[in-house]
């Protein structure tokens, strides 16, 4: 099966009604649900902190402010890149 699906750009309605049939074909057909939410276990959790910890540490050692929300902002840019396969998990 194959699903052309043209999505108009100024109907915002039709935009949310779009993305609810792409949802239901990707769960039906991939059998993992879409979601814009970003779950970690603890573990991984655990080792992000690690790494941010040690990006702050080199980054002070540098001169620059590691309590900067640009600090923060790059660093999680850099992570999300990393492990963004178009499914968040």
């Amino acid at each position: 099966m194959k699903l052309t699906l043209v999505v108009d750009t100024e109907d915002p309605k039709g935009i949310a009604d779009s993305f609810k049939i792409i949802k239901h074909f990707h769960a039906q057909n991939v059998g993992v649900p879409l979601s814009a939410q970003v779950k970690f276990t603890k573990i991984p959790f655990i080792k992000l902190l690690r790494s941010f910890a040690k990006a702050a540490k080199e980054a002070e050692k540098g001169g620059e402010d590691s309590d900067s929300l640009r600090f923060c902002k790059v660093f999680a840019e850099k992570e999300f890149a990393k492990h963004d396969d178009g499914l968040r998990r």
